[in-house]
């Protein structure tokens, strides 16, 4: 480029940062008609738990301890339970309810959440999905009513991502008619165990089985922790974990069992059973067949994470939004006018409608339980999941820094939860781990390597009226997923085509996987990206009409912020070039306009308040005066 074109693209970037936020023409969107929209299920429900966390005992405290958050957060639950909202016997009857009515409770306090969600979900939800009549009978009343508080046992201190690795024992006695559960070393200790520090009486417990002396994999036991009086009961010691970063609330803990004897009826036996005379049977027949089945209950807890995510970054950027539209700076001018302000803020705004979105299909698949269904759910579970929480962080932090130091007042509640939320990256499945499940999916599809790879599309369709197409910015999205998938299967196939024999070959692909670790990732994130604007795009043709102009704009805004954060791997491929940059650029420069356009009533204010959190629950100050703080 001569130095006239470079000045002239010097020009309309400083164009575009002196007209930002000028657009004369206001977007407008009525909240309560997108709120209708938004909420896909059990709305008299939300709206019935919304309006019982009125209650003070649910008002944030910022100055209390660990010991009384710990017991304040008990005795909040114990006070929801006691509401008879919905029954942990939901997880199975009616899953959606079973969503709707935890993710409810993030609004009023994470650690809340994560302590009714490791009860409900991951404990009482293993009972109902494991176990059988007998369980349920049991155990489910006690879960409901909260008088056996429950704890999840997967996690050891060796073990975390590795489950099927895990090295905690169950060996089945046969003259007693019970398993013996049993902690061989320190790191087979089962760490980071919440709700199991001070309250938790019952623990899904996860082991390998030994029957008869054959290995039967890892299965799940109900084992006692504490009796009704709260003492701990013989052979279990549990070590509390202390304060953490975050989420203070919940009383993590760690566990050893010292050959623990446990009732040959408390393991959950649905799909497998060891008889009183020790014979095994399973309707799986194989060992990782069995582990799928019995670690696929993981599906509903990451569901709930990812929707607390997403319900986190509608907090965040519903408070550094409404703030950032009525805050002036130098003179009368609201600090959302400006580009560095818009650019933080607006793309998450049109992610967090996409990952919305797209949540709301995965609880449709969740719900509808089809077997034929069961990989797309684990796939866009694992997915989502990443997606979601990573794109939170972000979410989070820009949020904070947009508010400037009001975004480090606890009061305004953003820093509170970034710290305690912070956590959801690496549990229930380290997102990049959980990224990889995503793109091995891709590279098992052997109709789609088959294919190769893809032609690189024509460089300069963004420059020549792409950047506001829907077809063109998902082909791109989606050309990036395919070129991906084909340099890592690529490069899988070639090391296995140089190695020996069958286990060679083997060795070799696996290598190379792990060569390219970043790429895979990548890949997670290419099909996840892609997903979520072909969903938004076909939640676009459900949508009323009048709500359409506004949801087009943010289903744009999203797919070209997705390729701007990728530029460099469609510069380096060929398939767009400096025009099309300029062209992206410019494009979203004016959704920023739109969306900003009208003061503190804007389109970006009457979005967020289209989430429909109401006032006693977003609570941060500059949310609704920064002058009252």
């Amino acid at each position: 480029m001569d130095s006239t074109g470079k000045a002239s693209e010097r020009l309309q970037v400083l164009t575009r940062q002196v007209t930002a936020g000028h657009a004369t023409t206001r977007l407008a969107v009525c909240p309560k008609e997108m709120r209708n929209f938004l909420v896909h299920d059990n709305k008299d429900l939300r709206d019935a738990i919304f309006e019982f966390l009125k209650d003070d005992m649910y008002r944030p405290n910022n100055y209390q301890g660990l010991m009384d958050f710990r017991e304040q957060t008990l005795q909040r639950l114990k006070k929801f339970v006691a509401q008879k909202f919905f029954s942990v016997r939901d997880y199975t009857n009616d899953p959606r309810r079973f969503i709707a009515a935890l993710e409810c409770l993030m609004y009023a306090d994470y650690s809340l959440a994560i302590k009714a969600g490791v009860h409900f979900t991951l404990c009482g939800g293993t009972i109902a999905k494991l176990g059988t009549a007998y369980h349920h009978a049991k155990y489910l009343p006690g879960v409901d009513d909260l008088t056996l508080p429950g704890c999840f046992g997967m996690t050891e201190l060796g073990h975390g991502s590795n489950v099927m690795g895990i090295e905690t024992t169950a060996v089945y006695d046969k003259e007693a008619r019970q398993f013996i559960i049993h902690t061989p070393n320190d790191e087979a200790s089962k760490y980071w165990i919440g709700g199991s520090g001070q309250h938790g009486k019952i623990c899904a417990v996860f082991a390998q089985l030994t029957v008869g002396g054959q290995w039967q994999g890892p299965h799940v036991f109900v084992v006692r922790l504490r009796d009704d009086q709260g003492q701990l009961m013989p052979g279990v010691r549990i070590a509390d974990q202390g304060p953490k970063m975050g989420l203070n609330g919940v009383d993590n803990g760690r566990i050893w069992f010292d050959h623990v004897r446990v009732p040959r009826e408390d393991m959950l036996d649905a799909f497998a059973t060891v008889s009183p005379d020790g014979a095994y049977s399973s309707s799986i027949p194989s060992v990782s067949q069995r582990f799928g089945t019995v670690v696929g209950g993981l599906t509903t807890g990451r569901v709930l994470i990812a929707s607390g995510g997403v319900d986190g970054a509608k907090l965040a950027l519903t408070i550094a939004i409404r703030y950032s539209c009525n805050r002036t700076q130098f003179g009368d001018r609201p600090i959302m006018d400006y580009v560095t302000h818009q650019a933080r803020l607006l793309p998450p705004l049109a992610q967090t409608y996409a990952l919305h979105f797209a949540l709301g299909h995965l609880k449709t698949l969740v719900a509808a339980r089809r077997p034929t269904d069961a990989k797309a759910i684990h796939v866009l579970s694992s997915g989502l999941k990443a997606a979601a929480t990573w794109g939170r962080v972000e979410a989070m932090q820009d949020c904070r820094e947009c508010c400037g130091g009001m975004g480090f007042l606890s009061s305004n509640k953003i820093g509170p939860l970034m710290t305690d939320m912070n956590v959801d990256v690496t549990f229930e499945g380290d997102n990049t781990v959980m990224m990889q499940q995503v793109a091995r999916s891709l590279l098992e599809d052997k109709a789609a390597l088959a294919r190769g790879s893809p032609a690189t599309p024509a460089a300069g369709v963004l420059a020549t009226g792409g950047a506001s197409c829907a077809k063109t910015l998902q082909s791109l999205l989606a050309f990036r997923e395919s070129a991906l998938v084909a340099q890592v299967a690529g490069e899988m196939v070639s090391a296995a085509t140089r190695a020996d024999g069958p286990a060679a070959k083997a060795a070799a692909s696996a290598a190379a996987f792990d060569r390219l670790l970043d790429v895979v990732v990548s890949i997670g994130w290419a099909s996840m990206e892609r997903f979520c604007h072909a969903n938004f795009l076909q939640e676009l043709d459900r949508a009323p009409e009048s709500l359409r102009p506004a949801l087009e704009l943010l289903a744009q805004l999203y797919g070209l912020s997705r390729i701007q954060r990728s530029l460099d791997f469609y510069l380096a491929v060929g398939a767009l070039n400096r025009a099309d940059v300029v062209a992206l650029r410019n494009a979203t420069a004016e959704l920023y306009s739109a969306l900003t356009a009208g003061g503190p009533r804007c389109a970006a204010v009457t979005l967020c308040d289209s989430f429909g959190i109401p006032d006693h629950l977003l609570q941060a100050p500059i949310a609704f005066d920064w002058r009252k703080v």
